[in-house]
């Protein structure tokens, strides 16, 4: 269908006023931009960095101040005659081209306006706030001068009103005042000439040197009072307590402790000198360090005092100790020699013994050696006190070996008395398994039986020659007996298993009569297993030939003879 030309015109029109809104939209947005970016360039312009900086010229500066000021006026120069146009000339720019219809010319004159906008902004606010703290430099260094001037009145009166505390650093803490003093009249100076920043480092020694020269006031009485008070009293008592020591006859290894208290007091002295010089730091160094060997002078004496006491305690028991040790050591002795007639000894308990009495000898003569340090007044008593110490030790272990070796010595008649016993009840057991076979009149026995008999027969009879002997081998009795034992168990067992298939044999056989004339094999099978019984005394092979007959005739029969050849052993047991 064709179109008319109505139709056509229509759509050019529409057209026409879609391009012409789409112009309009974006030609609005870009002059809503450019009037965005000239209100934040006017805002930015109004900022009053002139007329800080006219200020600031007529306050007739100097130094560094003035070189700061001069670096100020150069930045903003630099921003006014060069940012600023780049930026008006970005925004003429993209108006022109919204005028000339170039959207995209005015869209790319925007954004550049704009990011030199941006970069700028932040240049004038950190000129205006850097400006802002340049002018209040001199306000605030009168307030901190007025605080600092307080606190210095306030040292300069302890140090005169309370100089008997300060001792000889009195010179020294009266220079730092009299630095002070200087430092203010160059604040002074820096202030009336102009240069306030001058004048604000100048503050801030006169502020570093103030916290020292207080720091220094608080500590140094308490220093000297230390010093005076704690360390030279306790080096006097330690003088005191050693000397009363030496009196009561204590001695002392490798150490001079006078010297040591010398050293001591020097190292003091040292301290005092450098608070004089209010050196602090390296007198509390010296101080410590004082401090540390002073408490370990007050060990050292305290330790020998208390193992003067552990020593007294302890040198009476030790020696009832060794008195009891070497008593039983000849107990041990004894019991060696009389076990020895009746036993044969594996364990060389008779070397054990004299290894025993050797050691015993040697700690017995370092408690001798120790006792005449004692009674000769040459004791250090911390080394007496650690040769106790050991020599208790020693003792016990010497004395626990005794016992143990007695202990195992005393076992042997024990263990002997038990074997003993228990032989009378191998030989009980062996007739009982002897009845038992003969109650229930077996025709034979296999020759493997007969040798598992006889051989128990024999552990018997040599169980009893060894325990017969005049110097028994316990480990030889005790390993015939474990064999008997084991050997008697597997004789009962398998004169168990005879019995059982002895008897179930001829129950087998009584159940298959009733089958073996309808049955040849069954016939067959009774005659087998009979012979077995009663020529060859098999009896294990005779039960599995018969109830295997049984179970194919009868497939419940071996299971009821069973059951009914159990339930009638446990009648007979009980």
């Amino acid at each position: 269908m064709q179109l008319r030309f109505t139709d056509i015109l229509f759509i050019i029109v529409v057209i026409v006023l879609v391009i012409y809104g789409v112009i309009y939209y974006f030609k609005t947005q870009r002059n809503k931009d450019i009037r965005e970016l000239e209100e934040r360039k006017d805002k930015m312009m109004a900022i009053s960095i002139a007329d800080q900086l006219y200020t600031l010229k007529n306050m007739n500066l100097s130094g560094q101040t003035k070189r700061r000021y001069e670096s100020l006026v150069a930045t903003w120069q630099t921003i006014t005659n060069f940012q600023f146009t780049e930026i008006e000339s970005a925004l003429v720019g993209s108006e022109q081209f919204l005028e000339q219809m170039n959207l995209v010319k005015a869209q790319k004159a925007v954004h550049q306006a704009r990011e030199i906008l941006d970069e700028t902004e932040v240049q004038v606010n950190e000129l205006h706030e850097q400006l802002t703290e340049l002018l209040s430099v001199d306000e605030a260094n009168q307030e901190r001068n007025e605080q600092l001037l307080e606190r210095y009145n306030t040292a300069r009166k302890s140090i005169m009103n309370q100089s008997f505390d300060y001792g000889p650093a009195i010179e020294t803490l009266e220079k730092n005042i009299q630095y002070l003093e200087l430092n203010f009249t160059k604040y002074n100076e820096y202030t009336t000439n102009g240069d306030h920043l001058e004048a604000q480092d100048m503050l801030d020694t006169i502020e570093s040197d103030m916290t020292s020269l207080e720091e220094i006031l608080e500590k140094i009485p308490n220093m000297y009072d230390k010093i005076k008070n704690d360390y030279e009293d306790s080096l006097a008592d330690l003088r005191e307590g050693y000397q009363r020591m030496l009196e009561s006859r204590y001695n002392f290894e490798n150490i001079n402790v006078p010297e040591e208290i010398d050293e001591i007091q020097e190292q003091l002295n040292n301290a005092k000198q450098e608070i004089k010089n209010a050196d602090l730091a390296d007198a509390k160094t010296l101080m410590d360090k004082a401090d540390r060997e002073i408490n370990s002078l007050y060990d050292l004496l305290e330790s020998e005092v208390a193992a003067k006491e552990f020593v007294n305690k302890n040198v009476s028991q030790l020696r009832d100790q060794i008195k009891k040790v070497e008593e039983n050591n000849r107990y041990a002795g004894i019991e060696v020699d009389r076990i020895a007639q009746s036993y044969i000894l594996h364990n060389s308990e008779l070397d054990q013994v004299k290894e025993l009495t050797d050691q015993i000898r040697i700690e017995a003569n370092k408690f001798r050696d120790l006792s005449t340090e004692i009674n000769e007044h040459n004791a250090i008593y911390t080394k007496i006190e650690s040769v106790i110490k050991k020599l208790q030790k020693r003792f016990d272990e010497i004395d626990d070996k005794q016992r143990k070796l007695v202990e195992n010595l005393s076992d042997l008649t024990v263990r002997e008395k038990e074997i003993k016993s228990n032989l009378d009840l191998y030989e009980l057991d062996l007739r009982n398994i002897k009845r038992k076979v003969e109650k229930y009149h077996l025709p034979g026995l296999s020759e493997d039986y007969y040798a598992k008999f006889y051989q128990v027969t024999d552990e018997i009879e040599s169980l009893s020659k060894q325990l017969n002997r005049v110097r028994i081998d316990m480990s030889e009795i005790e390993h015939t007996a474990e064999q008997l034992e084991t050997h008697l168990d597997q004789l009962e067992t398998l004169t168990e298993d005879i019995i059982d298939s002895a008897m179930l044999t001829e129950y087998m056989i009584q159940h298959s009569n009733r089958f073996r004339f309808d049955y040849p094999e069954m016939d067959q099978a009774i005659k087998e297993a009979q012979y077995l019984f009663h020529r060859e005394f098999r009896y294990q092979e005779g039960l599995a030939i018969i109830e295997k007959a049984l179970r194919r005739v009868d497939q419940d029969g071996p299971t009821q003879v069973r059951r009914m050849y159990h339930q009638e052993k446990q009648t007979r047991i009980y």
